[in-house]
């Protein structure tokens, strides 16, 4: 188990050249640091045209051409010369880093990637909605604070702050130290690409500009459909049950809060939005995997005959997981 950020990119196996497999480590809280860390650390020289041809490679290009002469022990331009200053493979390798059209796709596609982190932590207004079970926040004020924290990662290796010491500097709310090396290689790959040195400990350097497909979904991709059932009336009371559904109709994992409102003559809250499902049972937030559809029955009762409910994703809160970012294959 490492104890710092920087122990737990070091613990991330680095790569020797040529083509292999790239890295995978399974879990939410990990993918960022695959991504940002390992992703590029295995692969073949001619899948990327920035990547500096290996000496291996260029070795085989020597020899599979009979008419070259071999090059004298002190030819400069010899790839096979270990005290060549400008041999391709003495320093760290590039990265790419996502480019994108404007300031707010950036952010978009960065709390969308953050997003996908499994140990966020209840109980605290500003991450509780993105923890496993959710009841204080909302997720665009979620998204407000990763890319406050991912700006304040950057400031802080500005100002020369060490890379096991940046969690305690901004305030990371996520304490394991592979989760917050994770964040940490993320945010300074979306906002600070210069910087991935200090924080890699020197593993990658040189970023090389990759633009991105701007695909993030909007609310659009959720169908929303709800249906009132069987009503149960009396002198005093009216029940009426309803089945309410999200369609995902997009490629990608979301996370939604939902809202309701019902009609009835007579009701103080006619057609007011409010919280969505059985009041405390926390229904409002759901995650739906891509092409799946969330159904929810539920029951309203009260001093009034209920007419009729609808059911919405509220304006602004939700997030697609991992839209908008394309490190590699993933």
């Amino acid at each position: 188990m490492s104890d710092t950020p920087s122990e737990a990119i070091e613990a991330v196996p680095k790569a020797t050249g040529g083509k292999g497999p790239r890295w995978w480590i399974a879990g939410a809280a990990v993918l960022a640091l695959v991504v940002g860390v390992t992703a590029i650390a295995q692969r073949d020289p001619a899948d990327d045209p920035h990547r500096p041809v290996s000496a291996a490679t260029s070795a085989s290009a020597v020899s599979a051409a009979p008419d070259t002469p071999e090059p004298s022990p002190d030819d400069p331009d010899d790839p096979d010369d270990p005290d060549d200053p400008d041999d391709p493979d003495d320093g760290p390798p590039y990265i790419a880093v996502p480019e994108y059209s404007s300031a707010s796709a950036r952010d978009t596609a960065f709390v969308a990637d953050v997003a996908e982190f499994s140990t966020w932590p209840s109980g605290t207004e500003t991450y509780d909605v993105m923890s496993s079970m959710p009841s204080v926040g909302g997720i665009s004020e979620f998204g407000a604070a990763v890319v406050e924290n991912a700006k304040a990662v950057c400031d802080a290796f500005a100002g020369g702050t060490d890379m096991n010491d940046v969690p305690d500097a901004v305030d990371l709310a996520l304490t394991d130290p592979v989760d917050q090396a994770a964040f940490i290689v993320e945010a300074v790959t979306f906002y600070c690409p210069d910087a991935m040195a200090a924080a890699t400990g020197g593993v990658y350097s040189e970023p090389v500009p990759t633009g991105q497909s701007e695909d993030c979904p909007d609310a659009s991709a959720l169908e929303v459909s709800v249906a009132i059932g069987e009503r149960s009336d009396s002198d005093y009371s009216h029940t009426a049950s309803y089945t309410a559904r999200v369609r995902n109709t997009s490629s990608y994992n979301v996370r939604a809060q939902l809202q309701q409102r019902w009609f009835a003559d007579g009701f103080s809250g006619n057609g007011e939005w409010s919280f969505f499902g059985d009041l405390g049972d926390g229904a409002d937030i759901v995650t739906i995997e891509a092409g799946d559809t969330f159904t929810y029955e539920g029951e309203q009762e009260g001093v009034y005959r209920w007419d009729r409910t609808e059911v919405r994703v509220q304006p602004g809160e939700f997030v697609f997981y991992g839209c908008g970012y394309e490190p590699g294959p993933r």
